[in-house]
């Protein structure tokens, strides 16, 4: 990374700590902006910004302030560092016998996310978990990090801190290192960039396109929780209504605002030649299940009956008087694995279920290519899968 292309600033590698009737706080013409009256929830809660750094700006600080702040705050100590931020780019050490994984993902503001109802550490950790996501579903082990980011001036730097704050919270149970990235100024929204690097044992990655006739179809965890989350928090938003969350409400908020990682899931998946194919499930259940259909060109059928949701999802859904079934299959962002694996090896994928103390359901079955990605509903009548999931560039 050259030394005037730092990222920003970070902090402590804590969990994000803010409850969720933090998350919902209203935009002053601003994003990050703190209110001027009343204190927003986060402040109240002890993110406030304290008296020396409400002084300061990021115009007062500057790039090189920010990358002085990294280098002290977010230090590299990993012996497979060679040269770190500070540089023209870093130089690592390439793992033995591992080959090397890489994805990048961009966020913007208003596109990917909304200061509304989120913390600048929130997002930090979503963003974090997104990258995170992706390694896992290649079966590998995430190591590097590099952060970019253009932020408009008005930004205090306390809300970048705990944007970082949050980023590596995110990354911390595994041991990521950051080596790099940019700033740069913006003239309105923010916009993030985030690029991590990982590896995988030789020949083991997991990838999208060999899903085999037959295979099983299997998720992790539970769907649709972060969909019924975000729309939970919309509301409250949109209706500027003090947020007095229930439990249901604050489970679903928490899985939107919070998600996990399967990254120990994918590992074992792929040190022990368990899946065929495996995707993170970003865009929702039924554009992913696409994804590997159209990769593999094979088809799929799913049970909807076999689906897992949560309590709290079927109680929210009654509650507003939605398909529950529905909000899994379109919600996006659970950052679930999905994953095909052979039926013989079904009591190995239980015991990574054990193992890793993460649920994993059977929902479906490869079919050929012919059979295009069909739904069986709970009547036995059997329905195309919708991919009514959230797409760029789409005019809907």
């Amino acid at each position: 990374m050259r030394g005037k292309g730092g990222p920003g600033l970070c902090g402590s590698a804590s969990a994000p700590g803010a409850s969720q009737t933090q998350a919902v706080r209203t935009r002053q013409n601003s994003s990050f902006k703190p209110k001027t009256t009343g204190g927003c929830p986060a402040c109240k809660k002890g993110q406030a910004v304290n008296r020396s750094s409400t002084r300061d700006s990021l115009k007062t600080i500057g790039e090189f302030g920010l990358i002085r702040q990294v280098q002290r705050q977010w230090p590299t100590s990993s012996p497979r560092i060679i040269t770190g931020i500070g540089d023209d780019a870093a130089v690592l050490k390439t793992p033995p016998g591992r080959q090397l994984l890489i994805s990048t993902d961009v966020l913007i503001e208003d596109v990917h996310f909304d200061l509304n109802y989120q913390t600048p550490k929130d997002l930090g950790w979503r963003a974090g978990v997104a990258n995170l996501s992706d390694i896992a579903a290649m079966g590998g082990t995430p190591l590097y990090l590099l952060v970019s980011m253009a932020l408009p001036v008005r930004v205090p730097p306390q809300h970048v801190r705990e944007l970082y704050r949050g980023i590596q919270a995110a990354c911390h149970p595994f041991n990521v290192e950051l080596i790099g990235g940019d700033t740069s100024s913006s003239p309105s929204q923010i916009f993030l960039s985030l690029t991590i690097m990982g590896s995988v044992r030789m020949n083991r990655a997991l990838t999208r396109n060999h899903a085999e006739i037959g295979d099983h179809i299997y998720v992790t965890g539970t769907l649709g929780d972060s969909n019924a989350g975000l729309r939970i928090l919309q509301t409250y938003s949109a209706n500027r209504r003090r947020f007095r969350p229930s439990a249901i409400e604050t489970f679903l908020v928490r899985r939107h605002l919070q998600p996990a990682p399967r990254v120990h899931v994918g590992q074992l998946l792929a040190d022990r030649k368990l899946a065929h194919a495996a995707i993170d499930l970003s865009d929702g259940l039924s554009s992913d299940v696409r994804h590997v259909c159209q990769e593999s060109r094979v088809g799929a059928e799913i049970r909807a009956t076999a689906l897992p949701l949560s309590s709290q999802l079927r109680a929210f859904a009654q509650r507003d008087k939605r398909d529950p079934v529905e909000i899994a299959l379109q919600g996006g962002e659970d950052y679930e694995l999905l994953f095909t694996a052979p039926a013989k090896r079904h009591q190995n994928v239980l015991h990574v279920s054990e193992q890793t103390k993460v649920p994993i359901t059977c929902i479906g079955e490869i079919k050929p290519k012919t059979f295009g990605q069909q739904l069986v509903l709970p009547s036995g009548r059997k329905q195309k899968l919708s991919s009514e999931s959230f797409c760029h560039f789409n005019s809907r």
